[in-house]
């Protein structure tokens, strides 16, 4: 099989959503991080670019809204999972890499519920977050509800979701007015 292009590694990892997909596409990015983001952009479109993301292990998600922001100057905000979730680490790597390169931000709290945390105290630590980097657009693709919770207790008032339309992705917004 021939060696696929990071828009077609992309394109898979969105449409299948596993680890194996995204593992391709982390190790492709990685290898060339500037180029990669410029074939994915050619593939995300929206009509609104989330300047924060929730992603516990959608690592197209990320790669979407950084791909889609770079013209932006400003860096991305993700919000990650600070423990280990299953499926995880193609996100986490290629986080790591791009935090030490300065292309994004990432914040690391607890995203599952349990006994200690639960829910509310998520919510409450996710709004925090929130407030503290003024986030104004953030896609919740990836988000349990209630960090979709905390976001609105934080001021956030529109949000995106990353919709696979097959040939390229959007980034839809909606949001509590």
């Amino acid at each position: 099989m021939a060696e696929l292009g990071v828009g077609e590694l992309f394109r898979r990892a969105l449409a299948e959503g596993s680890e194996e997909a995204r593992e391709r596409l982390a190790r492709a990015l990685l290898e060339d991080l500037e180029g990669g983001l410029q074939e994915a952009a050619k593939r995300v479109g929206g009509e609104v670019v989330p300047d924060t993301v929730v992603a516990r292990t959608a690592l197209e998600v990320a790669v979407a809204a950084m791909a889609y922001a770079r013209g932006s100057g400003r860096r991305l905000r993700v919000i990650a999972p600070s423990e280990p979730v299953p499926g995880w680490g193609p996100l986490n790597t290629l986080l790591s890499a791009m935090e030490e390169n300065g292309l994004v931000e990432v914040y690391r709290l607890q995203l599952i519920a349990s006994t200690r945390p639960t829910a509310r105290d998520i919510a409450r630590r996710v709004a925090k977050i929130a407030r503290g980097i003024s986030a104004k657009v953030v896609d919740v693709s990836d988000a349990p509800p209630y960090v979709v919770a905390g976001l609105h207790a934080g001021g956030v008032r529109t949000l995106t979701v990353l919709v696979d339309l097959g040939y390229m992705a959007v980034f839809q917004k909606f949001g509590f007015y």
